[in-house]
């Protein structure tokens, strides 16, 4: 069965309805539902309702990393921090999400999201799969350099593993990288840094191209076909 990786939604539903329209086989997006657009809300019924269908599975993001973080939620491992949740806000573009429940606290957002935010903290840092004889490893922002399997390991602990930097959710030079030991078989996917239009190789695809601005689309790219969808 094929697989659709769609690209960084940050909050924008039409975009969305129109690639999951077109999209085929498993879904998996690549994180950043929220932040920057205005319709977080409507983002987060949509994809948790295709993950909990097993239409689609979803990574989690560094908009959603630093919110939960922030936020010192139950599994995350890190106190509530303020000063993060400021940030979050002015500089990630949380302050939409913000808007779009129509609350103006930390407490407020907490209720207002209710499930969302575990359903978010239980997202997984790193996806795997396999069609047509070749490999996939999805990660929001990317692989490094260094041995593969290490970074695959400390990925699948997720929280567990967090050294409060999380490079694989936030590292855009990463984009340029593949680990020097990536079997020639295996296409590393990520989201996070934008490019004008998708980038699709063998062995790497690159499918955010919105950045949650208004004037740019959303894509998504079929694989292993490569065929790229845009909103």
């Amino acid at each position: 069965m094929p697989v659709t990786f769609i690209g960084d939604v940050h909050g924008w539903r039409e975009r969305l309805d129109r690639v999951v329209e077109a999209a085929v086989g498993e879904l998996v997006f690549m994180g950043d539902l929220i932040d920057r657009g205005p319709e977080a809300p409507a983002v987060l019924d949509r994809v948790r309702s295709l993950c909990e269908g097993r239409r689609a599975r979803c990574l989690l993001g560094n908009h959603e990393y630093t919110l939960v973080r922030s936020l010192g939620l139950p599994g995350t491992g890190f106190a509530a921090d303020l000063r993060l949740f400021d940030a979050w806000k002015r500089s990630f573009g949380g302050q939409a999400v913000m808007t779009s429940y129509g609350v103006k606290t930390p407490e407020a957002l907490v209720e207002a999201l209710g499930d969302h935010l575990p359903w978010m903290v239980s997202l997984p840092w790193i996806l795997q799969g396999a069609e047509g004889g070749r490999r996939w490893i999805a990660v929001h922002a990317g692989l490094s350099e260094t041995p593969w399997q290490a970074q695959v390991q400390r990925l699948e602990q997720g929280w567990a593993g967090d050294d409060g930097h999380a490079s694989h959710l936030f590292n855009k030079e990463w984009a340029q990288c593949l680990p020097e030991d990536l079997p020639a078989d295996c296409c590393v996917v990520s989201g996070h840094t934008p490019v004008r239009h998708a980038l699709v190789l063998a062995n790497r695809v690159l499918c955010d191209t919105s950045g949650g601005l208004p004037d740019r689309p959303l894509s998504a790219v079929v694989w292993p076909e490569g065929r790229v969808i845009t909103s």
